[in-house]
This record gives structure tokens, C-alpha cells and sequence, in this order.
């Protein structure tokens, strides 16, 4: 009795075993494209476009700079970008973290977001806060869909989404639950 047992232990081993093999699922492969991979890096990282006149138009600059070869993007700590404007104060952008498309049309603009231009003659200075700025380098155009508070002298406006070219002369659309506070004198 102990041969019988033990050969139908043997089958019924034999037959899970078989039973898990090919019941087991097939594993597909993957084909994929190379990762995420940087080429190079940068410390004090700065770039510098110039007009068709050879006059500075505007200026990148960040603390470290990561280039990708995948998608031949640039991503940035601390970036800080300069408008220039002719004859008047040049507008400062900063933010935490930025990236530069490809073709170096697109800066994107994370985190919190600093728009500073000085004072200048009759014009009072001018404070923008925000997040998450887009901007489209070819036209000076800037978009958020983020709240956004501007402080101009003693006025302020504050809302939600913004629209702005910053050519001179300078448009600021805010588009949506628009408030605002104006000082006159």
C-alpha cells in the first residue's frame, strides 16, 4: 500500500507542477527608448540672446543647468531671466525651477514665480507674483493660469490667470476674479 501511496503522491506532484508551469503568465518584452539621460551639466549657468541691432534682448541665468539627450531639453535651479528693454529697467524673472524646450522657443517657469522691474521716471516699479510661468521667448509673452498678485506703487491687482507681453509697451491681462485696490491722491 505504501508504492501505491507514494506513486500517487509522485503523480499529483508531478501534475501540480505541470499545472503551474503552464498556466504560468507569459512575460512580454519591452522594448523601450533610452531613459531620461543627461549629456552634460553646468554650474552658474548663463545664456545670452541678442537682438538683430546686436543689443541684449534677453539673458538666462541658474545655479546648475542639466542638458538631456533624449529629448534635447534643459531643466534649471534658480533661474533667473532677464528682459531687456531699451532706455528703460530691465524686467527680472525668477522662480525655483525652469526648462528650456528643445528648439529654445519655451521656458517654463515652476514654482513660485518673481516678476521685478525698478522704477523709472513717472512709472512706479513693478512686482508680480505667481506660479508656474510659461514663456514664449520669440514674442516676450507670458501666461499663467496660476493666482497672481501685481503691485505697481501704492495699487495692486490680484487674480487668477494672467496673459502678459512684456515689449514695451508692456500688457498685463489678469482673467479671472479680478480684484484690485487704487490709491489717488
Amino acid at each position: 500500500m505504501k508504492p501505491l501511496r507514494f506513486i500517487a503522491l509522485a503523480i499529483l506532484a508531478a501534475a501540480t507542477w505541470w499545472l503551474a508551469f503552464t498556466q504560468e503568465p507569459k512575460i512580454e518584452k519591452k522594448t523601450s527608448k533610452p531613459g531620461h539621460k543627461i549629456d552634460y551639466f553646468l554650474k552658474d549657468f548663463e545664456v545670452l540672446s541678442m537682438t538683430l541691432e546686436g543689443k541684449p534682448k534677453q539673458r538666462i541665468q541658474a545655479e546648475y543647468m542639466e542638458h538631456f539627450v533624449d529629448d534635447d531639453s534643459t531643466e534649471m535651479t534658480q533661474p533667473i531671466m532677464t528682459m531687456y528693454s531699451p532706455d528703460k529697467p530691465n524686467l527680472h524673472i525668477n522662480s525655483e525651477t525652469g526648462f528650456i524646450s528643445s528648439d529654445g522657443e519655451l521656458v517654463l517657469l515652476n514654482g513660485a514665480v518673481n516678476i521685478k522691474r525698478e522704477a523709472f521716471k513717472n512709472i512706479a516699479a513693478l512686482k508680480i507674483d505667481t506660479h508656474n510661468l510659461r514663456v514664449q521667448l520669440a514674442n516676450d509673452f507670458a501666461e499663467t493660469d496660476e493666482f497672481v498678485t501685481i503691485q505697481s506703487g501704492t495699487h495692486s491687482i490680484q487674480g487668477t490667470g494672467l496673459r502678459a507681453h512684456f515689449r514695451e509697451p508692456i500688457n498685463i491681462k489678469i482673467l479671472e476674479k479680478v480684484q484690485g485696490h487704487h490709491e489717488t491722491h
